[in-house]
C-alpha cells in the first residue's frame, strides 16, 4: 500500500530524529549536519590508508568510511584505527561491507559503525525474475532476520552503530520482482531491515537511500520518511547522490539531490561522492551542510499542503505561452542578447500570461504554493550576491531543484553581478540536466571509487568525457567495480566497469560486451562500440 502524501514531509523545520552515537560523534537529534567521506586506497595498505584518513579529517571529515570487502580487510581495520590513534585522531571509522555477513560481524568488533546494503547482505542481484507467494515472501524475511541478528548482537555488545544503506543499483532480485527497480522498492527494502532491527531492540541506526539519478534519490528518501513517520520511528538519515561524477557538474548533481532534501528539513549527515580524491569532497559538503543557515525563519516553520505526487515526477500541466509552458522544456532567460542559444530575453517574456516568482517569494512554502495553483507557467527569477562561485551554484541549484524535482518549473532566470552571463547560462544548463529536466550533453555516471577499484578511474573518466561529452542524450557509466556498477548504471546506454588490475569491461545496459580491455584503451574502445551501434555523432 502506497503511503499517503505526507504534509509533515514538507514542513521546513529540520526533521526531529533520535540521536545515533558513532563513537564520540552524535548523528541526528540536536547535532549539526555531519559531513563525511570514504577512502579509495587499498584497505590492506595500512600506511596509505592512515595517511589518506588524516588528509580527509584535516579537510573536515567528521567520520571516515573504509571499504571492507573481506575478512582480511576487516581485521586490518584495527591497524588503521591504531595508526590514527597514535597520531591523535579519534574520528569514528565506518566499515563499508557488501555481500558477506561474516565480514560485517568481524568489523563490528573493531570500528564504530558498519554499513550494510540490504540488496546484497543476504539476498543477491542476478537480474532474475522471481515469483513469491505472500507466505514464501514472509519466509524470506525470516531468513534475513536469522542472518542479521548475529550482527545486531555484536553491535549491541560493542556499542557499534549500523548504517542500512540501500542503493538503487543493487536492489535484490526479490525486491525488484515485486516492486520494480523503483523508489518504492528502495524504501521497502530498507524498511524490511529497519523492522528487523527495531523488533530486536536495536536502534543505533542511520539510514540512507542513494541513486545516481537525483530524482530517484529524492523520491526514495521521501517514501522512506513517510513510512518512518507512519510508525513514529525517528531514525537519522544519511544523504548522498551516488556516482555523481567529478568536477563542477558532479558537485551540482550532488547539490540537486542533497540540498533539495535539506531544504525540506530532511538529512542528518551527508557525503558528496565525487570521482576525485576524497579530501576534495569535504569543502563542498560543508557548503551544502550550511546552505540553510540563513534561510528566512518563515520557510522553516510553515507547512505546505500539496496537490501533486511527491513520489513520482510529473510535469505540471500549464498553458503554453510562446516558448514557455505546455510541453516545452524549461527555458533559460538571460539579459545578455549576445548569448545566441538562450531561449528568451526579458523583453520577450509574456509577463501577463506567466507567473514570475522573484526574490520576494523567497520561502519554499510560498514558491510551492505559487507553482501548485493555476495553469500559468512558472518562471523562477533569482538574484544572488555570492562572490564565491561554488557557494553561488550550490545555492542556485538548491532553489531550482526544490521546485524542479516535482515538475513545477517552466523556466529559470538566474542573475549574479559577479559572474558573466555566459557562465551563468552554462550553469543553468548544468542545473537543469542535474535535475533531469533538460539535457544539453551526454550524462555521465561515475563512482567515487574505493579500495575495490583496481584501475585508474579518474584518468578513464577524463578520457571518456573528452571523447563523448558532445553526444547529447546518451548516458554513460564509468564504474570502479561490480559491487554496484552494473546495477547502478543499468539505465545507462553504455558502461565501463573495472574488472581486474588495470583492465575494464564495456557494457551495453547491464550486458557485458567487451571484456578485459586495458584501461588506456577504454575510451577508444567505447567510441568504437558507440560507432558500431550507429549512435555516434561527430563533435
Amino acid at each position: 500500500m502506497l503511503p499517503m502524501y505526507n504534509d509533515n514531509m514538507f514542513s521546513y523545520h529540520r526533521r526531529q530524529t533520535w540521536e545515533t552515537k558513532v563513537g564520540e560523534i552524535g548523528i541526528g537529534g540536536a547535532n549539526p549536519i555531519r559531513i563525511q567521506s570514504m577512502t579509495n586506497v587499498n584497505t590492506m595498505d595500512t600506511q596509505s590508508c592512515v595517511e589518506q584518513c588524516v588528509r580527509m579529517i584535516e579537510a573536515g571529515s567528521e567520520l571516515v568510511r573504509i571499504t571492507t570487502p573481506g575478512i582480511a580487510e576487516a581485521e586490518n581495520l584495527k591497524n588503521i584505527q591504531h595508526g590514527l590513534r597514535q597520531k591523535g585522531y579519534r574520528v569514528p571509522l565506518i566499515a563499508d561491507v557488501h555481500f558477506n555477513p561474516r565480514v560485517a560481524e568481524t568489523a563490528a568488533q573493531i570500528v564504530e559503525k558498519v554499513r550494510i546494503n540490504p540488496g546484497n547482505y543476504v539476498d543477491k542481484k542476478q537480474f532474475k525474475q522471481l515469483q513469491y507467494t505472500d507466505h514464501e515472501y514472509a519466509l524470506e524475511i525470516e531468513r534475513i532476520a536469522d542472518r542479521l541478528v548475529p550482527l545486531l548482537k555484536i553491535c549491541q555488545a560493542n556499542g557499534t552503530a549500523i548504517r542500512i544503506g540501500t542503493n538503487h543499483g543493487s536492489l535484490c532480485d526479490r525486491i525488484v520482482s515485486r516492486y520494480g527497480n523503483t523508489p518504492l522498492g528502495m524504501a521497502i527494502s530498507t524498511m524490511e531491515f529497519v523492522s528487523i532491527c527495531h523488533d530486536f531492540g536495536f536502534h543505533n541506526l542511520v539510514l540512507s537511500m542513494k541513486s545516481s539519478d537525483t530524482r530517484i534519490m529524492v523520491q526514495s528518501v521521501r517514501y522512506l520518511v513517510s513510512m518512518l513517520n507512519e510508525k513514529q520511528w525517528h531514525y537519522p538519515l544519511h544523504l548522498g547522490v551516488t556516482e555523481a561524477g567529478d568536477g563542477e557538474y558532479g558537485r551540482i548533481k550532488s547539490a540537486a539531490g542533497i540540498a533539495c532534501l535539506l531544504q525540506d528539513g530532511i538529512g542528518d549527515t551527508i557525503r558528496v561522492s565525487l570521482t576525485e580524491k576524497p579530501e576534495n569532497e569535504l569543502a563542498f559538503a560543508d557548503i551544502l551542510a550550511h546552505l540553510n543557515d540563513n534561510t528566512p525563519s518563515a520557510s522553516k516553520t510553515a507547512t505546505a499542503t500539496i496537490h501533486y505526487n511527491p513520489y513520482q515526477y510529473q510535469k505540471r500541466s500549464t498553458q503554453a505561452c510562446g516558448k514557455i509552458g505546455g510541453d516545452h522544456r524549461p527555458v533559460i532567460v538571460s539579459e545578455d542578447e549576445h548569448i545566441q542559444d538562450c531561449d528568451l530575453h526579458p523583453q520577450e517574456l509574456p509577463a501577463a500570461d506567466i507567473i514570475i516568482a522573484e526574490d520576494k517569494d523567497n520561502n519554499i512554502t510560498a514558491l510551492r504554493t505559487l507553482a501548485d495553483t493555476g495553469e500559468k507557467p512558472l518562471l523562477l527569477k533569482k538574484t544572488y550576491t555570492e562572490t564565491d562561485w561554488e557557494k553561488f551554484y550550490a545555492h542556485a541549484t538548491a532553489d531550482v531543484a526544490v521546485l524542479g524535482m516535482d515538475g513545477l518549473l517552466d523556466g529559470i532566470w538566474i542573475q549574479n553581478p559577479h559572474f558573466s552571463s555566459q557562465r551563468i547560462y552554462e550553469l543553468c544548463l548544468n542545473i537543469l540536466q542535474a535535475c533531469g529536466l533538460r539535457y544539453s550533453r551526454a550524462e555521465f555516471i561515475s563512482c567515487p571509487s574505493c579500495g575495490r577499484t583496481q584501475y585508474a578511474i579518474e584518468q578513464v573518466v577524463s578520457q571518456v568525457k573528452a571523447a563523448t561529452a558532445h553526444l547529447c542524450g546518451l548516458k554513460i557509466g564509468i564504474m570502479g567495480c561490480i559491487v554496484n556498477g552494473p546495477g547502478e548504471m543499468a539505465d545507462a546506454d553504455y558502461g565501463v566497469v573495472g574488472s581486474g588490475r588495470g583492465v575494464v569491461t564495456l557494457y551495453k545496459g547491464h550486458t557485458p560486451l567487451k571484456r578485459n580491455i586495458p584501461q588506456e584503451q577504454a575510451a577508444e574502445e567505447l567510441v568504437l562500440l558507440i560507432k558500431n551501434e550507429g549512435k555516434w555523432m561527430e563533435p
